[in-house]
């Protein structure tokens, strides 16, 4: 009888285990893909069928839904361009020229992958939200939790980590030769509170 419930324990430890692993590496597929750009991260593999066994879970875990690289390449940023965590307490600078795609967007995420609550409603910016002189000499998003006095702004959480997804739909050839070392939004840390 004693036999039987060392077998039963050790089963339940193991699939506890077990699933506690995988729950963690699908969390973690996603932040770090294998193409790296600064802060961001991707896997061109996203939405192919051929995908390792890994990709594909971290895709369904967080619910992407995503296409293949033809169609949209996501980019993941966890980190400033510093390689510190991203903190709803501190102010960044997100900023950077058109991406070479046909639409692009920037959303923030907690960090679960889940949009943040937020009292001004914003979650993400787009190249459509900028100036033609924007989108040909340069733009700028300020990431914080109080809206600065001039600008763009996505708002992020007092104490509460974030990330950001970078989505660029029909990326643009030359993108494609080089995703690795392409022209992607630059990610600063300003200040802390």
């Amino acid at each position: 009888m004693a036999g039987k419930r060392r077998y039963i324990a050790g089963g339940c430890i193991g699939l506890v285990l077990g699933a506690g692993l995988a729950w963690y590496a699908t969390g973690r597929a996603f932040k770090d893909g294998a193409v790296r750009n600064g802060p961001w991260s991707t896997s061109l593999n996203y939405g192919v069928a051929s995908a390792d066994a890994l990709t594909r879970a971290a895709v369904a875990r967080r619910g992407l839904l995503a296409l293949p690289k033809t169609e949209t390449v996501y980019w993941a940023a966890t980190r400033d361009s510093a390689g510190a965590l991203l903190d709803g307490s501190c102010t960044y600078r997100l900023s950077g020229k058109a991406v070479d795609s046909r639409w692009w967007s920037i959303t923030l995420y907690d960090s679960q992958g889940y949009l943040q609550a937020n009292s001004a409603r914003l979650w993400s910016f787009s190249g459509a939200t900028l100036t033609a002189e924007e989108a040909q000499k340069g733009w700028q998003v300020t990431i914080a939790p109080s809206r600065p006095r001039t600008g763009h702004w996505l708002p992020s959480l007092a104490g509460q980590p974030f990330e950001l997804t970078l989505r660029m739909y029909n990326p643009g050839a030359q993108f494609m030769t080089s995703p690795g070392t392409a022209d992607l939004p630059r990610l600063t840390k300003e200040s802390c509170a």
